[in-house]
């Protein structure tokens, strides 16, 4: 494997213009607040199932981190269009920053943060978390738009970055699931729920996660892909692969959750759901037996368009 890899790899993830490094710098932030709140909780011995949970502002955290990096990788594969891409980064960057602040403020408070509508300031808070989950996924819709109108010019870039926003819009029909879910349970049983689940078992949050964040994985693969040996056609085939595969993990983990298994009970779902993910894992083992292969043939430029 070329010892130079790392380096290359870092310079295709770097942001180039300033809408990604400014969602860059906010995914900064936000991954070192979850690093503080992994100590928080290692301090408060390790509390995580409970409604008010510092699991949740470090979950939180991380998990914003990844999607403003991940959409500021992608704002920077699009055509150069400095406005649009500012107002959809600023955008999203306070938007998120306030819904994940408020999630964070809650548990300092010792208060559940969702679905927490007992009394009238909880209730604005999280009225206010909705609000502004709604602007960012007007973001990511515009985001999702744009990249369908003028695409990226490199193909695997293309597939992995319309595929995984798809994935992002399933994820968001998702959520609005888990809120009426989440909203059902207050409302007939006067306390906030632990965990929204579908049914006796089915935890809501698995199938949502799984869609918000398999864009990640479509990135790593392409950045990967970039830098190995296969042909043009042979890289769009292997993305390809672990775009369907990691869709059917999702529709594998909707289904366990639907009919009310828990993510690890041992149903036909479940075993669907660790074929796809073996599938995965091979189509990363091949991408990897390409960097290390004889060169074929000059990777495609994957720098931004």
């Amino acid at each position: 494997m070329n010892a130079t890899l790392p380096a290359d790899l870092v310079a295709d993830l770097r942001p180039s213009r300033r809408p990604a490094r400014v969602l860059s710098a906010g995914a900064a932030a936000w991954f070192a607040v979850g690093l503080l709140h992994l100590g928080v909780l290692a301090f408060d011995g390790w509390a995580w199932s409970d409604a008010v949970s510092f699991r949740k502002p470090l979950v939180f955290s991380v998990s914003i981190a990844l999607l403003l990096a991940t959409i500021g990788w992608v704002l920077d594969r699009l055509p150069d269009r400095p406005r649009l891409a500012g107002t959809i980064a600023w955008t999203l960057l306070v938007s998120s920053t306030v819904e994940v602040g408020l999630i964070t403020l809650q548990a300092w408070r010792g208060r559940a943060s969702h679905f927490n509508t007992l009394e009238a300031g909880d209730a604005a808070i999280f009225v206010a978390m909705a609000i502004m989950v709604g602007v960012m996924s007007l973001c990511l819709v515009a985001v999702l738009v744009w990249s369908l109108v003028a695409p990226p010019r490199d193909r695997v870039v293309r597939l992995a970055v319309i595929g995984g926003l798809a994935l992002i819009m399933s994820g968001l029909g998702i959520g609005q699931w888990i809120v009426e879910l989440g909203n059902d349970f207050v409302e007939t049983r006067g306390v906030v729920p632990e965990t929204v689940v579908s049914g006796e078992r089915g935890v809501a949050k698995f199938p949502h996660a799984v869609a918000l964040h398999g864009i990640q994985l479509f990135v790593l693969a392409a950045v990967l892909l970039r830098r190995g040996t296969l042909a043009e056609a042979d890289r769009r085939r292997a993305l390809r692969r672990i775009v369907w595969s990691y869709t059917a993990v999702l529709v594998f983990a909707s289904g366990q959750t639907v009919t009310g298994s828990a993510p690890l009970d041992p149903t036909i779902w479940s075993a669907g759901l660790a074929v796809s993910l073996v599938a995965i894992v091979v189509g990363f083992v091949r991408i990897g037996r390409a960097l290390g292969a004889p060169d074929r043939e000059q990777s495609p430029s994957m720098t931004p368009a």
